[in-house]
């Protein structure tokens, strides 16, 4: 999933929960900073105080991406969420669309944010992993031949002749990006195979997988739509549990507002294009009640109050910084993922 969903769409489901504007633009800022995260620059102060990076994403067109450790740290926790489904290990590592395991974090993930300072990060963090499971499943974050797709066999239906081209001349771009940069070699990792086509909402496509010459069919907005679903129950079971972070008048049942997610999901267009009708959408009062205001995404910011931090700029509750809160959620987050909730479910990968 892009930002379109990861930011836009977690807000407004957030909101649609019944949160308050405050918290819900946390938790969405948090949820694309999963994406964003990719610094591993440790802060020592001389006064004794520490910041210690927590990378939960690299760029496609990175080294580290061919790093076996490195995939089980970022990529399993945080975009490729085991599903513990099937006999073998390989099977019990590829992630699942909505498996039992990710709705075991969620439950874990929302009691604990409910009462954790850092609890709005990590509903954020909570909020992409879950979402990944919508649009990832069939895919496992680490280098390995059930990856793959047989050559030439990937299928895309969309009306727009246009957008196809499009999205076509994108998937081209990347392999060849991938080719000159000397990363072969991460490949098949995650669903680089598949390039982009899993984080188009609108698209519906099909391929054949290499490893076993089994036909796959994707209906990316039918599982979109069922994501979206998801993360609204997923806020209001938080919300009921933090009622502190409601708004009162905000709420929307999901039947009231799912032909108008429906029909977002569904639009064929480019990233800018989508975030454009998720902002349309709120503005005229169609996912929720209350403040119509849209906030605009402060990843960056939260980047820069950690890359600029000097001795005489230091701040005296520096644990208030929202990155700070960030990283000790994803900390939280990634222990939790790797050494109790895998190998409890017999997934043994860290």
């Amino acid at each position: 999933m892009k930002q379109d969903m990861h930011y836009f769409g977690v807000y407004a489901l957030a909101r649609a929960a019944g949160m308050r504007v405050g918290a819900a633009e946390i938790v969405a800022t948090a949820s694309e900073y999963v994406d964003g995260a990719i610094w591993d620059k440790d802060v020592f102060l001389e006064d004794g105080r520490s910041v210690l990076a927590e990378m939960t994403a690299h760029k496609m067109l990175d080294f580290k991406n061919a790093d076996r450790e490195d995939q089980r740290r970022v990529w399993l926790p945080f975009h490729f969420l085991p599903g513990a489904e099937g006999k073998t290990p390989t099977e019990k590592l590829l992630c699942r669309k909505n498996s039992r395991i990710a709705k075991t974090m969620v439950r874990r993930n929302t009691a604990l944010a409910a009462e954790a300072p850092y609890g709005l990060h990590l509903m954020g963090i909570t909020a992409h992993v879950y979402a990944d499971t919508f649009a990832h499943y069939g895919f496992m974050g680490a280098n390995h031949s059930y990856n793959a797709i047989r050559a030439g066999s990937i299928d895309l239906q969309v009306s727009d002749k246009g957008i196809l081209d499009y999205i076509q001349g994108k998937a081209k771009g990347f392999i060849n990006k991938v080719v000159s940069y000397g990363l072969s070699q991460t490949f098949p990792l995650g669903h680089a195979a598949a390039t982009t086509y899993p984080d188009r909402p609108y698209l519906r496509w099909s391929y054949i997988r290499e490893s076993d010459g089994k036909p796959v069919e994707r209906e990316n907005p039918k599982d979109y739509l069922a994501g979206c679903k998801a993360m609204h129950e997923m806020f209001q079971a938080y919300l009921d549990k933090a009622p502190r972070q409601g708004e009162s008048g905000a709420a929307r049942s999901w039947k009231d507002i799912r032909q108008a997610v429906k029909k977002i999901i569904e639009l064929e267009g480019d990233k800018q294009t989508r975030i454009k009708a998720w902002k349309a959408a709120m503005r005229e009062k169609r996912l929720f009640g209350g403040s119509t205001r849209v906030p605009r995404y402060k990843g960056p910011a939260w980047s820069a109050s950690i890359d600029d931090l000097e001795p005489q700029k230091i701040p005296k509750d520096m644990d208030n910084l929202p990155v700070y809160r960030f990283y000790q959620a994803a900390r939280i987050h990634r222990a939790h993922v790797l050494s109790n909730l895998l190998p409890s479910n017999d997934v043994i990968a860290a």
